[in-house]
């Protein structure tokens, strides 16, 4: 079975404000997308030497193409594990 690409985005939020993405990325799954939102999040924490406490309440979350969030990672805990099932 061919699968189809999807397109996923990955909006910032602290649930008062969103910092949406508009481009997002076409990705063949979930899992895809998921690891591409870990190396994300990896990124920002790279670019931005504030500490852990200016993210408090800040989570990315992963939305599908038809707008629904299909996952949530908070930005102020420990790094993802990118490997992880979840």
């Amino acid at each position: 079975m061919l699968l189809m690409p999807s397109r996923y985005y990955f909006n910032l939020t602290d649930d008062d404000e969103v910092i949406r993405d508009e481009e997002g990325i076409e990705v063949p799954d979930l899992r895809t997308a998921l690891i591409h939102a870990f190396e994300a999040i990896e990124e920002l924490r790279k670019e931005d030497a504030s500490p852990m406490s200016e993210w408090q309440g800040w989570s990315l979350e992963v939305v599908d193409s038809s707008g629904n969030v299909v996952h949530r990672l908070p930005l102020d805990g420990a790094a993802p594990n990118k490997n992880s099932r979840h």
